[in-house]
């Protein structure tokens, strides 16, 4: 509901014609009538006037009681997290775009305004987290902000002002994650460490991908491998659609490593691997009961993958028919074209 409509409901319920509200607030009626119709606005400075008038507040006036911009900024979160987690970073930087107009305030809305924007524009990044870091007093905000203001330095090129703002953050010892362990008891103990195994395996695994370059191709599939032991033994079955997921792109990478390295017949058969892991990965329920012994504290929604409904053939056969640098030499193989069809099976 538009001001003005605000005004002609509040002003029915008390009885009051056009006329007589101009008369009390100093306007004119054809003003009131316009306000009315939307055709025109107050000015702000009658804001807190007409509020008074209606003994209400002036965000209420707006049409936002503290309740309702509470509701629509926690929708917003919720927003947030689901296009974070999707991958789906265009709505992700319109989302911080809009809310920053309407919530430039807010200081939540302005640190994920600083995660989303941080990469296609560093600039505004930096100047919005800064000014958080100034003004913000919430500790978890400022984390928040501070690990992804280092990034959007970075790639400003700045990266003597990155490090000095790295060497500020929380070493893993005697973070929230880590004190926690020594304070929970019982169920809640467990799903904690549980949730620390979880992450442990994702920075072993993606940890590895930022050294593969300092290893030789040998080491570099051995690393591989040993990242697929962590998560058999985090997961022990094969149930789980994000093990299934990361599992399938380290035999990826095993078979990009061969081929490279100009072994064909081991790329072919990691290749092989990694269609295995993305048929059993498609065929999992919506939800799966992961019964392990370091995750079986509650069951995974497939909506929470990083897309929804994800389909790992079809992103594994965009890959083999797309990245001519690793697959272009064994396109022509008997081998290669039995997993393709297997990828494109019903």
């Amino acid at each position: 509901m538009n001001i003005g409509a605000k005004i002609k409901v509040l002003r029915k319920e008390r009885d009051i014609t056009q006329e007589a509200l101009a008369d009390r607030l100093g306007v004119t009626f054809q003003a009131i009538s316009k306000w009315e119709r939307g055709d025109s606005y107050p000015d702000i400075t009658m804001i807190p006037v007409i509020a008074g008038f209606f003994n209400i507040t002036a965000d209420e006036l707006l049409g936002c009681t503290e309740a309702e911009k509470q509701k629509e900024i926690d929708e917003i979160m919720r927003l947030f997290e689901e296009y974070d987690t999707h991958g789906e970073n265009p709505k992700l930087e319109e989302l911080a775009e809009e809310s920053m107009k309407k919530y430039p305030g807010d200081f939540r809305i302005m640190s994920w305004f600083v995660y989303a924007w941080q990469v296609r524009d560093p600039e505004r990044a930096i100047e919005t987290g800064e000014f958080l870091l100034e003004h913000c007093t919430d500790d978890h905000w400022r984390s928040f902000t501070r690990g992804n203001l280092v990034y959007a330095y970075k790639r400003s090129g700045n990266i003597k002002k990155a490090l000095e703002l790295a060497e500020g953050l929380p070493c893993y010892y005697d973070t929230r994650t880590d004190v926690k362990r020594d304070l929970l008891t019982g169920d809640e103990l467990v799903e904690h460490v549980q949730n620390q195994c979880i992450d442990l395996a994702y920075e072993f695994w993606t940890g590895i991908r930022k050294i593969g370059e300092y290893y030789s191709p040998a080491d570099r599939i051995d690393l591989y491998k040993k990242s697929n032991a962590v998560y058999d033994a985090f997961y022990e079955n094969d149930l789980m659609p994000v093990s299934l997921m990361r599992k399938m792109r380290n035999y990826q990478g095993m078979a990009e490593v061969a081929l490279t390295d100009g072994d064909t017949d081991a790329g072919l058969e990691y290749m092989a691997e990694a269609v295995a892991l993305a048929e059993k990965h498609d065929a999992l329920p919506p939800v799966v009961e992961v019964n392990s012994l370091l995750f079986n504290k509650h069951p995974y929604d497939r909506k929470w993958e990083y897309k929804e409904n994800l389909e790992l053939r079809a992103e594994l056969l965009y890959d083999f028919e797309h990245e001519d640098e690793f697959y272009k030499n064994v396109r022509k193989t008997k081998k290669y074209k039995e997993l393709v069809k297997r990828l494109k099976a019903e």
